[in-house]
């Protein structure tokens, strides 16, 4: 019995020992603060304005003022900023012009210019024809005058467009996404 007691002894020692040495560790434990990510929606936005007005008189060797302006609006994503000049009814057969500068020739597009717009809190502002104007042809006779018809005047329809550059490859790529988008 003396052994036995004696073995309870220890056991009894030895879970006191257990449970006082395993209160006393001590761990070293951290926890950081939350990181929050906010995503916020990106932007391209751009507007076409034109001053000068929507008819003009054809008199062989002047010059008319048109002023078509591209503003690129501010908090927008860099992007590729596109017009589509649409002569229609002979246009280029009565008059003069030249974009301004800073506008490239989209190859394989008829009419249709491109430049890189970089991202910026605010607007800018962006002529497309060069000196904002325009130039009847000289050399017009009174007979080619006479022969316009009157049911389908000489126009030119300016359209822009605009696309963020991120995940678009090339100029090209970025017009193609924009004529799935809205056609041509």
């Amino acid at each position: 019995m003396k052994h036995k007691k004696l073995m309870l002894t220890v056991i009894a020692v030895i879970c006191i020992l257990a449970v006082g040495v395993g209160s006393t560790i001590a761990y070293f434990i951290s926890v950081s603060g939350p990181v929050e990510n906010t995503f916020t929606v990106g932007n391209v936005a751009l507007t076409l304005t034109e001053t000068t007005g929507a008819e003009y008189d054809m008199i062989p060797g002047t010059t008319v003022t048109k002023d078509p302006l591209v503003t690129v609006k501010g908090g927008s994503e860099e992007c590729y900023v596109y017009v589509k000049l649409d002569r229609q009814n002979g246009l280029d057969d009565y008059v003069t012009y030249a974009l301004a500068d800073g506008w490239t020739l989209l190859g394989g597009f008829d009419g249709v210019y491109y430049r890189k717009v970089e991202h910026s809190a605010v607007d800018k502002h962006y002529a497309v024809l060069q000196n904002d104007q325009m130039t009847i042809k000289a050399n017009l006779t009174k007979e080619k005058m006479l022969a316009i018809n009157t049911t389908a005047l000489p126009q030119m329809k300016i359209t822009a467009y605009a696309i963020q550059t991120l995940g678009i490859e090339s100029p090209s790529d970025g017009w193609y996404n924009l004529m799935a988008e809205y056609g041509s």
